[in-house]
């Protein structure tokens, strides 16, 4: 369940909010009654934060390589399997 908060209660409260956020609570920020966006934790053992480095290691393939785009959308985005 999401809890609803105010932009305003959001910037007075922000790093309550991330620290909510990152044991797992979510949040719907809301702007003259209306959603506006929502803050959600990243499921553990999703994507790590890679580095620059990380990701230039991951990016080892050919010119020539058929799936050049896929490969690329793989090391930005992570596997999709």
């Amino acid at each position: 369940m999401s809890t609803i908060i105010g932009i305003k209660e959001l910037q007075r409260g922000l790093k309550k909010v991330a620290d909510a956020a990152q044991r797992g609570e979510t949040f719907t920020v809301v702007r003259d009654s209306k959603p506006v966006f929502r803050i959600e934790p990243i499921p553990s053992g999703s994507k790590k934060n890679k580095t620059i480095g990380d990701l230039l290691e991951a990016a080892s393939f050919s010119h020539s390589d058929r799936r050049l785009s896929q490969k690329i959308d793989e090391v930005v985005y992570g596997s999709r399997g």
